[in-house]
């Protein structure tokens, strides 16, 4: 198992913490503890200092007075070295510990090397001589080792009192970040595994820290969700394509196969029965079938990765040819189709499939024409906008409902209840493939779509 976000956060920053103020702490108590030492040093020589330039008699109020003022014993040794006066109670005889001491001017530090264990306690003993005022009269004194030592506790416990706090509040807040920090680590990693499988919620935003770093993160998160989410409507589409692709092929297969034998035996029957060619049912039969046929190569096209040979084509010519595909079922419709734009004098040139690309148109006017209705009217026309050309077919019909608007040139996506949603999603894939793009408007009670190609420059010489 691996360490933690909060165990990252938490154990190094701790063991700096407590190394760092335990560190201070420690320091300030020991320097407490020094200054505390000097000034019962200082107040002792001062009190031997007062005393001596005071030309008191030794007496034991004398030194008992001394005792008050500095809280250490004192005792007095005759020009013998025999023990004169004392304020310990009790002693009668100086010990040899003490007759062993070395004599010195002044008391300079209390060393613990020098502690003296006189009846039953521990003292810090120093011996001065030529005590001022006292000729050769020797003074020792003996400050108990448990009173340095309570001076010194004293002294030292505010700085490790204060350390102590900050620590444990410095622990107390440092975990608290830390556990702050890895709740909202932890509930992204839960989101995002959630989004790993399959749900593409966003991740939520922390209220109470906007803009930090970690918001940063949940809104580079929430941008991948929804890539992923178009990622995902992406593939879909792509499967559903294949599978188009795979149904209509076999399909328009078979029917542009009997589409041919039947329009084969009308010429066929034209040809030993001449007269019949002035009938004009049998042409509205042969175009109807052409048309058809036309419908199913490029419904053929649909699956297929390679297009066929690009060559220049006149667009306002190709639209002629729709337009006279289309024109039997406008009067069986009785829709009113007509032609519109702003004419040329020169051809409006593409580099295109032909047989392609009038498929996509045949499908987007045969769509306007059901959309128009009885009595409604469909309009084809062309135009220029700098590099590129358009076609666009318009219709008077009610237009596509609005929740199919985002969808409407996706495979299968249709209003119509018979419908197979796939003359949108053919035209717009032929736009696409010839560099182009198909768009959709509605306005003022019109539906219009636009297939805007790249415009290829006229080669004088080269027939459209």
């Amino acid at each position: 198992m691996g360490w933690s976000i909060r165990g990252q956060i938490l154990v190094p920053l701790v063991g700096i913490q407590v190394v760092a103020v335990m560190a201070a702490s420690l320091a300030t108590a020991s320097l407490a503890a020094r200054r505390v030492e000097g000034e019962i040093i200082a107040r002792l020589n001062d009190v031997l200092e007062t005393v001596g330039q005071g030309g008191f008699p030794h007496t034991l109020a004398v030194l008992g007075k001394m005792r008050k003022l500095s809280g250490a014993h004192f005792l007095t040794l005759g020009d013998t070295g025999k023990l004169a006066e004392s304020t310990l109670a009790g002693l009668t005889e100086l010990p040899e510990s003490l007759a062993s001491l070395t004599p010195r001017r002044r008391m300079e530090s209390l060393d613990r090397d020098s502690a003296i264990e006189v009846q039953g306690t521990r003292y810090f003993a120093v011996r001065l001589d030529s005590w001022a005022g006292g000729g050769d009269e020797s003074v020792l004194i003996l400050y108990p080792e448990t009173t340095i030592q309570e001076a010194r506790r004293e002294a030292a416990t505010p700085p490790l009192v204060l350390g102590t706090g900050a620590l444990a509040l410095m622990i107390v807040v440092t975990s608290w970040i830390a556990h702050r920090m890895s709740q909202r680590i932890g509930r992204m990693r839960g989101q995002v595994a959630r989004i790993a499988a399959g749900d593409f919620q966003d991740v939520a935003i922390d209220a109470d820290h906007p803009g930090d770093e970690v918001d940063e993160l949940a809104g580079s998160i929430n941008q991948m969700r929804a890539e992923l989410r178009e990622m995902r409507r992406g593939i879909e589409r792509t499967e559903r394509a294949r599978l188009l692709a795979q149904v209509a092929a076999g399909f328009a297969h078979q029917l542009r196969n009997s589409l041919s034998g039947s329009r084969m035996c009308l010429q066929l029957y034209l040809r030993r029965h001449p007269d019949a060619a002035a009938d004009p049912s049998i042409q509205v039969a042969l175009r109807q079938l052409e048309m058809t046929e036309e419908q199913m190569k490029a419904l053929l096209l649909v699956g297929r990765v390679e297009e066929g040979p690009a060559a220049p084509c006149d667009l306002d010519r190709l639209l002629d040819e729709v337009e006279a595909f289309v024109e039997p079922s406008c009067r069986h419709a009785r829709v009113d189709l007509t032609r519109g734009g702003s004419s040329s004098d020169q051809p409006r040139l593409i580099l295109a499939d032909r047989s392609n690309l009038r498929g996509a148109i045949l499908n987007l006017t045969l769509n306007a024409i059901e959309a128009a209705g009885v009595g409604g009217w469909v309009r084809l026309q062309s135009g220029e906008c700098d590099e590129e050309l358009a076609i666009e077919v318009i219709d008077g019909g009610p237009g596509p409902p609005l929740e199919l608007a985002d969808r409407l040139c996706e495979p299968f996506v249709t209003s119509k209840p018979e419908g197979a949603g796939l003359g949108l999603a053919l035209a717009s894939r032929v736009a696409t493939s010839h560099g182009g793009r198909l768009t959709w408007s509605r306005e003022q009670g019109e539906t219009r779509f636009r297939m805007s190609l790249p415009r290829l420059v006229s080669i004088p010489g080269v027939a459209p």
